[in-house]
Order: C-alpha cells, then sequence, then structure tokens
C-alpha cells in the first residue's frame, strides 16, 4: 500500500492537498499536518496532532511585531516544537512526504524522514526569483511543482528537480449552475472578501466600494461569496446600512456571473483572474491582505489585476471596467494566460505514486 504525507501551511493549501489526494488511487493511505489552524481537509483525512488556530492565521509576521507577539503569547514557539516533534514521530510511516506551500513547509515536512516532494503554491518568477535559501532548500525535495512554467524553467536553471504541471488552484473551481435571478444581461460585481477571520471587516470594506458603484451605475447588481470557512451571519452583520448585496455560498458560480470581481483575497482572487475576470483589489486592516500583500499579487496576476489605494479609487477602477469591454477582454486574457487551465491535481497524484512506488514506473 502506498502511503502518503501531505503537510500544509495555510487554508489554500489545506484545500490544494486535499484535491490532489483525491486524484490518488484506490487504497492509497492518506494522512495530512495542517500547520496553520485546524486544517480544512475533508472529514475522511486523518490529521496529525497538535493543530492549533494562532491569532496570525499564519501571517503574523506580515502584521508586524503586534502580530507576531500575539501569536508567541499564545504559544507560537511551543507550537513549532510540538509540530517538528511530531513530524520526526513519522519516520518510517510513509513512504512520501509532499509539502503544499513554500520552503518552510518543505523544510517542515523534510523531519518526516520520507522523500519529499513540494507543491509550490506561492512562489513564482513573476513575483521574485527564488533565493538561494529556499533553493538549498528545495534541493531536499525528489519534485518540485511549480505553479507555472517560467518558475519551473528558473529552478531547473539552477539544477531542481523542477516542472510545471499546472496549478491545482484551477481543479478546486466548481460551479453549481447557480443563475441568483439575474437577467443575463445585468452587470455584476462579485466580491470577496477572503476566507480568514478579517472577512468580515474585509466585506464592510467591499460594501463601501460598492456603494460607490452603485451611485454611477445603478443597474448594476453585487454578489458575495462566502468562504467555507466564514459564518454568513458575521459578514451579513457588517453590511447594515449598505446597498442590497447578495451573500451566496455558490461561491465560484458567484465569480462565473461577474463581469468584475472586487477582492481583498489571497487563493480566490487569483482563481478568479484564472477564471477570466478581472480583479480590482485595495488593502483590507487585517494580517494577510495589507499593501505588501496587495503588491505581490499584482505582480503575480500582471495585466489580470487592478491594484488601488482605497475604496473610492477601486469603485472608479470597476465604473471603468463595468464601461469596457475591450479592458475587461484583456485583463481576462491575462489571468487565464497567469493561472493556466485545471487538471493539475491528476498529473501531481501520478507523479507522487511514481515516486512512492519507483519500481512501478519501471
Amino acid at each position: 500500500m502506498t502511503r502518503i504525507l501531505f503537510v500544509s501551511n495555510g487554508v489554500g493549501e489545506d484545500l490544494i492537498a486535499a484535491r490532489i489526494a483525491a486524484e490518488l488511487p484506490p487504497g492509497t493511505a492518506v494522512a495530512a499536518y495542517p500547520l496553520v489552524g485546524q486544517g480544512a481537509y475533508p472529514a475522511g483525512v486523518p490529521l496529525l496532532n497538535p493543530r492549533r488556530a494562532l491569532p496570525g492565521g499564519g501571517f503574523s509576521l506580515r502584521s508586524g511585531l503586534r502580530g507576531l507577539r500575539a501569536d508567541l503569547r499564545d504559544g507560537l514557539v511551543g507550537l513549532w516544537i510540538a509540530q517538528r516533534r511530531t513530524l520526526a514521530a513519522q519516520r518510517g510511516r510513509f513512504d512520501v512526504a509532499v509539502a503544499v506551500g513554500d520552503a518552510y513547509c518543505l523544510w517542515m515536512a523534510a523531519r518526516a524522514g520520507a522523500p519529499t516532494a513540494l507543491v509550490a503554491t506561492a512562489d513564482s518568477v513573476h513575483i521574485a526569483p527564488t533565493g538561494a535559501l529556499p533553493r538549498r532548500v528545495m534541493r531536499r525535495a525528489a519534485r518540485v511543482f511549480a505553479r507555472d512554467p517560467e518558475t519551473a524553467a528558473h529552478l531547473t536553471a539552477h539544477g531542481l528537480p523542477a516542472a510545471a504541471p499546472g496549478n491545482v488552484m484551477m481543479d478546486l473551481v466548481t460551479m453549481h449552475g447557480a443563475s441568483f435571478g439575474l437577467d443575463p444581461d445585468t452587470p455584476v460585481v462579485t466580491l470577496l472578501p477572503g476566507s480568514r477571520r478579517e472577512a468580515p471587516a474585509n466585506a464592510a470594506s467591499l460594501a463601501a466600494a460598492a456603494a460607490l458603484v452603485a451611485g454611477t451605475v445603478p443597474e448594476v447588481r453585487f454578489l458575495l461569496a462566502v468562504a467555507p470557512t466564514i459564518r454568513p451571519e458575521a459578514i451579513a452583520a457588517r453590511l447594515d446600512g449598505r446597498p442590497p448585496i447578495a451573500l451566496t455560498t455558490a461561491f465560484w458560480d458567484a465569480v462565473a456571473r461577474a463581469a468584475v470581481v472586487m477582492g481583498m483575497a489571497g487563493t480566490a482572487n487569483e482563481q478568479a483572474a484564472g477564471l477570466g475576470r478581472p480583479v480590482v483589489a485595495f488593502p483590507g486592516r487585517g494580517p494577510q491582505f495589507g499593501p505588501q500583500f496587495l503588491a505581490m499579487q499584482a505582480r503575480l496576476l500582471g495585466e489580470a489585476l487592478v491594484p488601488c489605494r482605497d475604496a473610492t479609487e477601486a469603485a472608479s477602477a470597476v465604473v471603468r471596467l463595468l464601461r469596457d469591454p475591450q479592458e475587461r477582454a484583456r485583463r481576462g486574457a491575462a489571468g487565464r494566460a497567469r493561472m493556466g487551465p485545471p487538471g493539475a491535481a491528476a498529473r501531481i497524484a501520478a507523479d507522487l505514486v511514481r515516486l512512492a512506488r519507483p519500481e512501478v514506473s519501471r
């Protein structure tokens, strides 16, 4: 029996790992260790412990000393030591340890003592070349699955076993056919407040921008896509007095229905771009979607994303895009090119089986 351990460091990474696991052959033994939070894996995947949701949500360094101090007070160091011990205790139990995240995640996964693979979810040469230290850590991996061909070529040029099988983020997109009762000709803007604890505050900021858009384009309608990690009532409580915004859990139907997306999200903004929707974004107040993260996402997505300074500037960008179908088409094509098509999960799963059982591929 093939035994595979997934080690992931974020909600988006948990979902990517779970999607790859779903493509593994029947009978494969799968376990996972989410290093950030409680994990977002399906109920059938056994999870290692300890797990803990810290105040910073995995982004304490982005929120400055205050965020780091909060995580330290809540037991960051003790949790990290316990995670290292847990992973060391897995030696001999798995054929492959798959890190889904970044070089730090790979360094942690290597503690399990099995051949390792890295599904690199964030690193891209569109953001910045991979530095010497991350490359050194990546030399531990038997496989590095880069998120785009340009990054794979960069890593290969440095002697790393990199490939670009596609972006699993696009395999997570599932449609359910929701129409939201809207006329096909009605312009729609979909709001993405993110999947972390600051999502309700982000929703309030997005609603403020939506009110400005509605003042100029009164026929526009707004959908707010609520992530599974967020309670809809927590979002609704922050929208009091704003223009009518329909909340929905039909996440990707809402994105597909949009002419423009206005988002303060990480993975979801990228997936929306991959679906060919121009994304307008501005910084939030939480630790994830701050100015630095927005600047990084703008480099990653190129023309697919319109970075703005605040809600007022974002509203102006949305109005412009609603009135300019050619700009929407150009930015949409850029997003599809940067993110690539679906199908990566199956390709990665097949390669993991070959890595776990090299005799099978002979």
